[in-house]
């Protein structure tokens, strides 16, 4: 028998069920019906939920809608709105006794959905930067929810069946008010917004609204006790459980990452045993009145982001948890959600007030704050639209208030159809409307930056990014060959790429944990510190500013582009992808290198590392070779070599090579600009004998190709501009196998030439792109503290 509130959906029902008999279908042999069966009943529910949310998303992707929308509207077609309407499907599609089924894997789902979120958090940097926007965040909760109370006093008598003292109203404004980062982050994530000026603020607002949302369920705990006793227990007992999870369970967490060898993943047992202990606390805060989700989001927060427990736990959880278990969650909404019942116009009208109100007051606040915080008043009405997102905490609370009997059909039903409609409406015009490539004039105005128009006297700055610790002496070769000097030291910005799961908050902060004493240091700290011990005993002054990059490589190239302009630095030196890395299904490498080569304003240079022969400084010798063929990208390589000339223990070819041909005007004066920066170079280093240059004549493409054959092995880096200022060349472009490296670059980072013995610095300048098509640069400012 079911019991049910004043519709005719049940909310909860008792069903003599025999398990033996119910839980598997026997065969199509006893002619009998599947879905007379929990199992088969539970597959097809999943299948559909899949299958109409992907045909959904094909349909309504060109409008710029999220994920989220579709899939509350495929729960919503499979629920009795639209297919259940037929009696035939809603009985065997949802029989009472598979309601505890779904209830526990969507509730389970949600779960995991929270822990893995929490799991991606960088909580340390969020806190961090939330102290330079507390002030906009607390502006950003308080305005919303003053007007929200102030509507729901007002209009209440729009909220049919509510009862004297029902407590609905209180935390409808409470949950309207409160913008939640698990929403946030996955929304700006779907976006690839993470990393941008806009996702930044927005985040951290969100981990101030969350400090206060755990306030709340605090509160919230005390008051549903009967006794005043019984409230102070529950409270300490919330708060011991906070207690052991940061000083017993976090340190646990840290001796697993010790014990789980370098490059490897976190063992299997720990995984499960990590998970298991989530599933214990989430029984506990159950048992002292909390919810399980408190549980598995305080797991999430404690666990450590990043290789090799938080990945390894991620990669292990996410796919199955996103791709089928969480779309039972939306299908369980949308058996609830009975669009029919909608009936009171009223009722809607208010909730559109409430949105609206809501909204007016995050606007308000982050116009008010806007001056302060150096951001544009476009930039300020979108951070407004992002922090008005709702998304699955709201569904969770919506439903929690329909298992109270606190809200009717109707109510249920109005509140997730104005969550569709507030984020069908919000997410296109953000999308539309936020261009970061030029949210700031300031940087815009700061122009291209390369290494022809850099000093030779004064500092010279540049950025490596290192992968792993097989970068470290290549990169330390080629900054000494930079010939460091009193009159031109070299200030090199050390980023380590830590590569974490999508979804992830993208950090890029300076690295101070090599400074502490471990008895098993960190690859972080391995590079820092070979980096630091090189500085130390070069002979020419050269200063490291080490920096961690934590992020997924699709984000990566944002924060460290914003670097590159705050700090003017010509030169950004990335490690190309390793070829084993090509189909990881984390994102490669090389995503990060076609991006920072697109948005980067200044030179790139992309070295494909095949171990250079001299690491070690105190007996430096190194052997360079620089194609010249012509065009930008090679007078930046000719302008390193330039640099490099005056180190008394580098030897330089440089190898020009003459390709007739008919060209344009406008090849004609690249070709004049290549003549005279060539003749300059060579006046330079007359008298220098570690300096040598060759010129060789071609007549085609073919003429080219003999003439890199003729090169010898012997070189340590070879030195080439991606784009040349040759039309033969430039026709070749669509049949090279790495475009990132240009047909040259790719033709000697081949294995085939001279064995694959020789690295490879393939440089390119920013001129070389199309503003207009400029899909990757989401550069915004990004203040260091």
């Amino acid at each position: 028998m079911a019991s049910t509130t004043s519709n005719a959906t049940p909310v909860s029902s008792t069903v003599c069920v025999f398990l033996n008999k119910n839980l598997h279908y026997n065969s199509m042999f006893w002619k009998e019906n599947p879905l007379n069966h929990i199992f088969p009943v539970l597959m097809l529910q999943v299948i559909l939920s899949v299958v109409v949310f992907r045909v959904i998303h094909v349909i309504l992707r060109p409008l710029k809608q999220p994920k989220l929308v579709c899939h509350l509207l495929a729960g919503v077609i499979l629920g009795p709105s639209v297919l259940g309407r037929n009696k035939t499907y809603m009985e065997n599609m949802f029989p009472a006794k598979e309601e505890v089924v779904i209830a526990t894997m969507s509730q389970l789902a949600c779960n995991l959905y929270t822990f893995i979120v929490c799991i991606k958090m960088d909580t340390i940097m969020l806190t961090k930067a939330a102290k330079h926007t507390w002030k906009l965040g607390v502006c950003c909760l308080a305005f919303p929810i003053v007007l929200i109370v102030s509507v729901d006093i007002a209009k209440q008598r729009f909220f049919p069946g509510l009862n004297p003292g029902n407590p609905f109203p209180v935390q409808f404004s409470v949950v309207s008010s409160l913008s939640y980062f698990i929403v946030v982050t996955r929304a700006l994530d779907e976006l690839n917004l993470l990393s941008s000026e806009l996702g930044r603020i927005s985040s951290s607002i969100t981990m101030l609204n969350e400090m206060v949302s755990a306030a709340f369920v605090i509160i919230g705990i005390a008051t549903v006790q009967k006794e005043a006793k019984s409230a102070f227990l529950a409270i300490l007992s919330l708060c011991s459980f906070i207690v052991f999870a940061l000083f017993v369970a976090r340190p646990v967490l840290y001796w697993v990452i010790k014990q789980t060898p370098k490059g490897k993943p976190v063992k299997e047992s720990y995984v499960v045993a990590i998970l298991l202990s989530t599933f214990v606390m989430g029984v506990t805060t159950d048992a002292i009145g909390a919810s399980f989700g408190g549980a598995f989001m305080v797991m999430g927060f404690i666990t450590p982001d990043g290789p090799p427990l938080g990945t390894t736990i991620i990669r292990k959880s996410e796919l199955i948890l996103y791709e089928f278990f969480l779309p039972l969650f939306f299908v369980r909404i949308g058996y609830f959600t009975d669009l029919s019942a909608i009936k009171n116009w009223g009722e809607c009208a208010t909730f559109a007030t409430i949105v609206i109100v809501g909204y007016i007051g995050r606007l308000i606040a982050c116009l008010l704050f806007a001056s302060s915080m150096n951001l544009r008043k476009s930039t300020a009405v979108l951070l407004s639209l992002v922090l008005s997102l709702q998304g699955i905490v709201e569904l969770i609370q919506s439903i929690q208030w329909k298992h109270l009997q606190l809200i009717d059909d109707q109510t249920y039903a109005t509140s997730v159809v104005s969550i569709i409609v507030v984020n069908a409406i919000i997410t296109p015009i953000i999308e539309i409307l936020y261009k970061p490539a030029v949210e700031n004039f300031d940087m815009l105005r700061l122009g291209t930056r390369s290494l022809r128009t850099t000093s030779n006297v004064g500092e010279l700055r540049i950025i490596t990014c290192i992968q792993d610790e097989d970068n470290v002496p290549s990169i330390i070769s080629l900054l000494e060959a930079l010939n460091p000097q009193e009159i031109s030291p070299v200030c090199a910005y050390v980023i380590h790429l830590v590569a974490v799961a999508s979804q992830s908050v993208p950090t890029l902060a300076p690295y101070k944990n090599h400074l502490r004493e471990f008895v098993r240091p960190s690859v972080s700290d391995n590079i820092i510190r070979a980096f630091l011990n090189y500085s130390e005993h070069s002979k020419g002054p050269v200063q490291i500013q080490p920096f961690q990059m934590i992020s997924p490589y699709k984000y990566m190239h944002q924060p460290i582009t914003r670097l590159s302009q705050r700090i003017h630095a010509p030169l950004i030196i990335v490690p190309f992808f390793k070829s084993e890395e090509a189909h990881n299904i984390d994102g490669t490498l090389r995503i990060f290198n076609t991006n920072i080569q697109a948005t980067a304003k200044c030179t790139v240079g992309l070295l494909v590392d095949r171990g250079l022969r001299s690491s070690i400084i105190t007996t430096f010798s190194y052997n360079m070779v620089v194609i010249f063929i012509g065009g930008g990208d090679d007078r930046e390589a000719l302008a390193l070599a330039s640099r490099a000339s005056c180190q008394p223990n580098v030897s330089i070819t440089v190898f020009r090579i003459n390709l007739r041909g008919t060209y344009t005007l406008e090849d004609q004066i690249e070709k004049e600009a290549d003549n005279t920066l060539f003749r300059d170079f060579e006046a330079m280093n007359v008298n220098n004998g570690r300096v040598e240059c060759v010129e060789w004549m071609a007549d085609d493409v073919e003429d080219v190709m003999k003439a890199l054959r003729s090169l010898k092995s012997g070189y340590d880096l070879v030195v080439v501009g991606k784009h040349h200022a040759s039309p033969e060349l430039q026709a070749l472009e669509s049949w090279v196998q790495y475009l990132e490296l240009g047909v040259i670059g790719d033709a000697i980072a081949t294995l085939d030439f001279s064995g694959g013995k020789m690295s490879v610095l393939v440089l390119e300048h920013h001129h070389h792109h199309d503003d207009n098509n400029r899909k990757f640069d989401n550069c915004s400012y990004f203040s260091f503290t």
